[in-house]
């Protein structure tokens, strides 16, 4: 096995000094790619595992790299994803043996000539029981959303990179990398968005299509994601609809049909939220009252009469009166 990659950087388990080989390599592989638990495969010598990475090429926002390595288990875990701010979509060309994707419940078997989709937001795990090559590339979220509606919902499904688009897409690929880094080379932002394009068509394409299910896993993580976003944005003013939608790369249609078999609305959602939150500090056991309209501004409503007929709705009395 031999890199297709020619310039970039190399690094090598065999420059290893010091501590475990294999906590090394773990190092390795996640300030390559996202933060990972790897784990040797139960039944080969920790002591005698080798593998190497080369990397450090790239166009635009797309990040291509290479690994050879003897077997493991890679996993993505929901702690490393709550540490971690890692919001990239990676796929993997299988250029020898085999490796197992598992993600959203689905498993996708890759063998030389396929390619597979993984989300670094949700937990997945790649497992190789023999010593493999693969091609990788690494690109944020946000860059593979503008051109594909929904990428989560390709994850862990085997495409077929010998034949169709699935071909002109590696044949790309493996042409521009053997000229990235030369000093003739001098790649555009152009050339980048047409290669996320022809990504997103080789996943989009009728022939990938009809063989996706609509997955209640890949919903619940959309779900889960959107619930986390207003979370984490619950007291900006300006959280809408359009926001929460354009943030996971979806059209507010979808948004609305992702919910409408829900307890809540995303509008209740919102509002029940920013009441509950008004509630405790109107109710707050510090020697200074906030005033109501002071809090009306802070859980992000525009104004106090606003604030007041939706607080009275929600609880039955009106906020001046706890305030």
């Amino acid at each position: 096995m031999s890199f297709i990659i020619e310039n970039g950087y190399q690094k090598d388990i065999a420059d290893h000094r010091g501590y475990d080989r294999f906590d090394y390599w773990r190092e390795m592989i996640s300030n390559e790619y996202v933060q990972l638990a790897c784990d040797p495969h139960p039944d080969k010598s920790v002591a005698e595992f080798d593998g190497a990475i080369r990397g450090g090429i790239g166009l635009g926002d797309v990040e291509f790299s290479e690994v050879l390595s003897n077997p493991q288990i890679a996993k993505r875990t929901l702690e490393q994803i709550s540490k971690a701010g890692e919001n990239d979509f990676l796929i993997s060309f299988q250029m020898e043996k085999q490796c197992v994707v598992s993600q959203y419940g689905r498993e996708a078997l890759l063998l030389p000539g396929s390619f597979a989709l993984y989300d670094s937001t949700a937990p997945y795990s790649l497992s190789f029981d023999e010593a493999f090559h693969q091609f990788v590339i690494k690109m944020p979220r946000e860059v593979l959303a503008r051109h594909l509606i929904e990428p989560e919902k390709y994850a862990a499904i085997s495409m077929n990179a010998n034949s169709g688009l699935g071909l002109v897409l590696k044949d790309f690929i493996f042409s521009l990398v053997g000229e990235l880094g030369s000093p003739e080379s001098e790649p555009s932002e152009l050339l980048s968005e047409n290669l996320v394009n022809l990504i997103a068509l080789s996943f989009s394409s009728t022939v990938f299509q009809n063989n996706l299910a609509e997955s209640d896993c890949v919903k619940e993580a959309l779900m889960r994601r959107i619930r986390g976003f207003i979370t984490n944005n619950l007291l900006d003013p300006k959280l809408n609809n359009s926001r929460i939608a354009e943030s996971q790369g979806i059209s507010v249609r979808y948004l609305h049909k992702l919910f409408q078999d829900q307890d809540e609305s995303i509008h209740e959602m919102i509002l029940n939220k920013r009441l509950a939150i008004a509630h405790d500090l109107l109710l707050g056991r510090d020697e200074t009252k906030p005033t109501v309209e002071s809090v009306a501004y802070h859980v992000g409503f525009s104004g106090a009469p606003h604030f007041s007929r939706a607080f009275k709705v929600r609880y039955g009395v009106c906020p001046s009166s706890i305030a």
